[in-house]
């Protein structure tokens, strides 16, 4: 079974660790590179009721695994000796009590742990000092929604420099309160403006023009590029929330839309996981492999190669247009498809002769026809003349 033990009866939560844990191993190999010091900031650290000691099943414990994992692999492989600085901020006061009690028995000099016990909102001039001048990444993961992920409560932090933040925007929560005029003023704090349906929305438009909107609020104070993955109810297909990615760099586009490439595939497994546990829960053991209505509520394999072949298509003239990180990041960004989509359909469209690559040969490449890298060393391509 993929889901480990301790996370039975919370999936959503090794969702959201598996996505935080597969972009902090990217991010901070590429950060590394160039910076000697990383801050890693957890504004709503925890720990909750039922973790382990060792908390390796929470945020605290899976982003000290991965800043030791690539202390040790700059150290072996680059020469290079990069040091981390990791802040955890939790209010309540037993988990704050817990959290404190297990940064205290850290003893590893290439991180520097510390906490802070409040309400992160009221903390931030603190925790923009604490970041120095430092590269520093954010996960906000709140358990609620007002006045705490909008533009105007995080200004100080978005501001900042050298930032990068993944939010939780809990979209379940926040949308029954959409239209009730008493949570007027808590929803203009989050998306800049009260939603604005007209009532022949779907489900799936409506979800978009919340996370539209949340995204360009934030992004008017933090003026960089932003992308997302859902998280749904595993076991349904239900929307749960939003994590918001936001970057000032192409690639970091880049490489998240792969990490979370990587999480669709997990989820659609635990959902289905989960619904396989219901089964087993509800029915005899002889009905256990019977037709239910629930299995009809698997999150279905979504093949998206049309979808970005007609992207390309529109993006693509018989001038040649070169597909750098810049571009790439910005496809990814338009259309809402993943880095394999695009990889696939570009697939096709050689192979139909739709289209070619002016600067190089790529009848050998068999999964990554398109490879953004700098300007310099980018490939061009345009569509075919056939």
């Amino acid at each position: 079974m993929l889901l480990p033990q301790e996370y039975i009866g919370r999936p959503q939560a090794f969702l959201k660790h598996t996505i935080l844990k597969t972009y902090l191993e990217r991010l901070f190999m590429i950060i590394g590179q160039s910076e000697i010091v990383i801050n890693y900031v957890d504004c709503f650290a925890g720990p909750w009721s039922d973790e382990n000691e060792a908390l390796t099943d929470t945020s605290i414990g899976i982003s000290i695994a991965q800043m030791r994992k690539s202390v040790a692999i700059f150290k072996k492989t680059f020469k290079r000796d990069v040091k981390f600085r990791a802040l955890y901020i939790e209010k309540d006061n037993e988990a704050f009590s817990r959290l404190q009690a297990f940064l205290d028995k850290h003893r590893d000099p290439a991180i520097t742990v510390a906490c802070m016990h409040g309400d992160y909102t009221k903390l931030i001039p603190h925790i923009v000092e604490w970041t120095q001048d430092h590269f520093t990444f954010f996960f906000v993961d709140p358990k609620g929604w007002k006045n705490i992920i909008g533009a105007t409560t995080m200004r100080l932090l978005l501001e900042r420099p050298k930032t990068e933040f993944l939010i939780n925007l809990m979209y379940d929560f926040a949308n029954r309160a959409t239209g009730i005029e008493k949570h007027d003023p808590d929803m203009i704090e989050l998306l800049g403006t009260k939603p604005n349906y007209n009532g022949c929305e779907t489900v799936f438009d409506r979800q978009r023009a919340f996370l539209s909107q949340y995204q360009k609020n934030i992004n008017s104070i933090y003026l960089g590029r932003s992308t997302y993955i859902p998280i749904s109810r595993p076991g349904t297909n239900k929307l749960l929330y939003f994590l918001v990615y936001l970057t000032r760099h192409p690639k970091g586009i880049i490489v998240f839309k792969e990490a979370a490439e990587k999480m669709i595939s997990v989820q659609r497994i635990t959902h289905n996981e989960t619904l396989l546990l219901k089964q087993f829960d509800a029915a005899p053991i002889t009905d256990l492999f019977a037709a239910e209505d629930d299995v009809t509520q698997c999150i279905p394999v979504t093949d998206n190669r049309l979808s970005a072949k007609v992207f390309l298509l529109t993006k693509l003239t018989r001038t040649p247009l070169l597909i750098d990180n810049e571009r790439f990041a910005r496809f990814l960004e338009e259309s809402d498809l993943y880095p394999t989509d695009f990889q696939q359909a570009m697939k096709e469209l050689l192979n139909s002769k739709a289209v070619l690559n002016v600067d190089a040969d790529v009848s050998k490449r068999r999964k990554k026809f398109i490879q953004p890298d700098w300007p310099q060393k980018s490939e061009r391509w345009q569509l075919s003349d056939e």
